[in-house]
């Protein structure tokens, strides 16, 4: 853990997410700690084409008010136990993690391995509202996932990330788009975005493309995204420049969506998508965050009806 200060609304996470596209299945890991308040929420989640809702979705073991007594409580060498239910195993710093969860209607044993280096593909954003500190890590997911007694194999391409800093539960007006998608270690892309105008376009506040094994920071960059019929991210175009002055443009499409309240201030759609670019094909997410009374101001004005 970083160390909070005293800003009551200190957060702290971890987020690990990995397919099986054969399934349509996605499963969300994201634990989040509140040191200052004594409390940690979060959870596991999956979904697949079967329902998107809490409700309705394949998994949905999720909290905001659970008690937190401590990192201390939770370590063990470099074992990492928390209160959501989730056990992480640290292989290896920045680099290598086994991670577990037993419950029983869904239960895994996954170990993400690296596919690029943190320094490579993190980057601050302007604001500090959002997150204080945050890692955007590309990596390989291998190992097994259990749906009820179902056993299915991992093998995936995907992402890690860690967040820590104040996030405020009254930021109404904020909007943020997550696009990204990783074919291999030496192909991957993501960017991090704020909404802007209207609620389909975003401008670029971090990111990365990792094109033939070669890394660089995205410099400036947007996306338009289209919505279904319930709201959902459908679809979406990213354009954007990196570093070395190489263009990214990627065409993502939505296959599967859930909808969740991961905290009291902030609202989040996520599509498990295919995107292509550079002729390469990739599973990959387009979620689409948002402030609880920003959203509904939206979705009233659009006569949603979910």
């Amino acid at each position: 853990m970083h160390q909070p200060g005293s800003d009551e609304s200190w957060f702290e996470s971890w987020w690990f997410a990995f397919y099986v596209p054969a399934r349509k299945l996605t499963v969300y890991v994201y634990p989040w700690f509140r040191p200052n308040l004594g409390i940690c929420g979060g959870g596991v989640f999956a979904w697949d084409d079967r329902g998107s809702l809490a409700w309705t979705m394949l998994h949905h073991d999720y909290g905001w008010s659970r008690r937190y007594d401590g990192e201390a409580a939770m370590l063990d060498g470099t074992r990492l136990t928390m209160p959501q239910g989730v056990v992480i195993d640290v292989i290896e710093s920045g680099h290598g993690y086994r991670i577990r969860y037993d419950h029983p209607s869904l239960g895994f044993d996954v170990h993400f391995s690296a596919t690029a280096d943190v320094a490579a593909t993190s980057a601050k954003t302007p604001d500090p509202g959002v997150f204080k500190g945050h890692i955007d890590q590309p990596g390989r997911y291998t190992g097994w996932v259990r749906v009820g007694d179902e056993r299915l194999e991992v093998d995936c391409h995907c992402v890690r990330d860690r967040s820590w800093g104040p996030r405020r539960d009254d930021m109404i007006d904020m909007h943020i788009g997550y696009f990204h998608a990783t074919a291999s270690g030496k192909d991957a892309f993501l960017i991090v975005t704020h909404g802007g105008a209207d609620s389909e376009s975003f401008s670029m506040l971090s990111g990365y493309l990792i094109r033939d094994g070669v890394h660089a920071p995205l410099v400036e960059g947007t996306a338009k995204m289209v919505r279904g019929a319930d709201l959902s991210p459908a679809g979406c175009v990213v354009e954007a420049r990196d570093a070395q002055g190489r263009q990214l443009v990627a065409q993502g499409r939505s296959i599967t969506r859930m909808a969740v309240q991961v905290q009291p201030g902030m609202f989040n759609w996520s599509s498990f998508a295919e995107w292509e670019w550079d002729g390469v094909k990739a599973h990959g997410e387009l979620q689409d965050t948002w402030h609880p009374d920003g959203y509904r101001a939206f979705a009233l004005a659009h006569g949603a009806a979910a």
